[in-house]
C-alpha cells in the first residue's frame, strides 16, 4: 500500500507532501525526487498536493498491472487514461462508451497525464529514464498551420500524445447587484474590503491572502496594489501568477474609505504586536491578530450565502472581473497582466467565449454601418 503524509522540514517549518511505502516505510523514490523538485521550483503548495494523489493513483495501476515504471511506454500510458477515466473498473472502451460511463472528469486525467509526464521528464534529466523512450510517451509532432505551413520543415509543432477531450464550462459571472449584496452583508470593514478587492482586481485567493501591509502602501495615493510572491507567510498564502503591480480601475474612492475604515477601526493591536506585517487578519478571538486563513474565508462566503443566498468564491469574482475588463473593451494582452497569467493562450483559451462575442458584435456593427 502506498499513503500520502505530511512532513514538515525542519530548517524552514514548511509543510511538504510524503509518499510512503506501508509495508517497507521508504518513500517511493521516484515519485518523491520529483515532488521535491516541484518544491524547489517553488510550485503552489496545492499544485504539488494534486500531483502527489495522481501520481500515487498512478502507482497503484503499476501494481495492479505488475509493471515496472521505467518500462511504461505510449501504449501504458494509453491503457491507464482508459483505467483512470473509468475509476479503474473496465480497461478497454470505444470512445462512445468512455464517455458515457466515465467516473473522472477529464480534466482530473488530463491533469494525471501531466503529473505523470512531468515526472519522467524530470527522470530523464536525471538519467533514470531514456530520452527516446520519453519523447515517445510524451510528446508527437504535428504540422504547422498558418502561414509557416510548407515553409519551415525543421521545427514542426510538439503536442501532447495522451489528452483526453475536455468540454469548456465557463462557471459564470456574478452581477454588480449581486456584487452589492454581498458586500452589503458584511458585518465588517474587513470583509466588505474582501469583496470589493476582489471584485476590483480579480486576484487569486493565495494572492489576496499573502497580502502585506507594505503591499498597499501606495493605495491611498497612487490606487494600487502589488502582488507579491512570498514562501513564508505563516498562512501559507503564495502568489501564484507573475508578480505585479494592479491599478484599482472602478471605485476606488469606496474601496479606499473601507480600506481606511478597517485599519483605523478593526486592525487589532495584537497583530501589529506579532510583527507579520499581513493584510487581513482574524479580528477576534483566541487567534485574534493572527492572519487570515483559506478555511476562514471560506467560511465567509458561507456565512454571505446564508444571508444573501448568493453563493460566490473568490475565483467566480476573478471570471467576474475578466469578463467585465474584456466586454469594456480593454486589450487581451493587459487584462493577461493584470490577471498574471504568464501566456496569453491561457487568457484567450479562459474567456474565448467573450472575445468570440466580442468579435461577433464587432462584425455586426460593421455590417450594419
Amino acid at each position: 500500500m502506498i499513503s500520502i503524509e505530511r512532513a514538515i522540514d525542519p530548517q524552514t517549518s514548511e509543510r511538504f507532501c510524503c509518499v510512503f511505502d506501508t509495508e517497507t516505510c521508504l518513500p517511493i523514490e521516484p515519485i518523491q525526487r520529483y515532488l521535491n523538485y516541484c518544491r524547489k521550483r517553488q510550485l503552489a503548495a496545492n499544485t504539488v498536493n494534486t500531483y502527489a494523489c495522481r501520481l500515487v493513483d498512478f502507482w497503484h495501476w503499476l501494481e495492479y498491472k505488475s509493471l515496472d515504471w521505467q518500462d511504461v511506454g505510449l501504449k501504458e500510458l494509453a491503457d491507464f487514461v482508459n483505467w483512470y477515466l473509468l475509476g479503474g473498473d473496465i480497461e478497454v472502451i470505444s470512445e462512445e462508451f468512455r464517455e458515457a460511463v466515465s467516473k473522472r472528469s477529464s480534466r482530473t486525467v488530463n491533469l494525471a497525464v501531466t503529473a505523470i509526464q512531468g515526472m519522467y521528464e524530470f527522470h530523464v534529466v536525471e538519467g533514470r529514464v531514456n530520452e527516446k523512450q520519453f519523447t515517445k510517451l510524451a510528446h508527437g509532432w504535428g504540422k504547422r498551420g498558418g502561414f509557416l505551413r510548407g515553409i519551415v520543415k525543421s521545427t514542426p509543432d510538439k503536442k501532447k500524445r495522451i489528452k483526453v477531450k475536455e468540454p469548456k464550462n465557463f462557471p459564470g459571472c456574478l452581477t454588480d447587484e449581486q456584487v452589492t449584496q454581498l458586500a452589503n452583508g458584511c458585518y465588517t470593514y474587513r470583509d466588505r474590503l474582501i469583496v470589493m478587492l476582489l471584485r476590483e482586481t480579480g486576484i487569486r485567493r493565495g494572492e489576496l491572502l499573502g497580502l502585506h501591509l507594505v503591499d498597499v502602501q501606495n493605495f491611498d495615493s497612487r490606487g494600487r496594489i502589488r502582488i507579491v510572491r512570498r514562501d513564508d507567510n505563516p498562512n501559507g498564502a503564495k502568489a501564484k501568477g507573475t508578480e505585479r503591480e494592479i491599478p484599482i480601475l472602478h471605485n476606488c474612492e469606496d474601496i479606499q474609505e473601507t480600506f481606511q475604515a478597517y485599519l483605523l477601526e478593526e486592525y487589532p493591536t495584537q497583530a501589529e504586536q506579532q510583527g507579520h506585517g499581513m493584510l487581513f487578519v482574524n479580528l477576534d478571538g483566541q487567534y485574534a491578530g493572527k492572519p487570515m486563513t483559506s478555511a476562514r474565508l471560506n467560511n465567509l462566503f458561507a456565512q454571505l450565502k446564508d444571508r444573501t443566498g448568493i453563493e460566490a468564491h473568490p475565483h467566480l469574482f476573478r471570471h467576474t472581473f475578466a469578463t467585465r475588463m474584456l466586454k469594456a473593451g480593454y486589450l487581451d494582452q493587459y487584462v493577461q497582466q493584470l490577471l498574471g497569467h504568464k501566456s496569453i493562450a491561457t487568457t484567450k483559451d479562459i474567456y474565448s467565449h467573450v472575445l468570440d462575442e466580442m468579435n461577433l458584435d464587432a462584425y455586426l456593427a460593421k455590417e450594419e454601418e
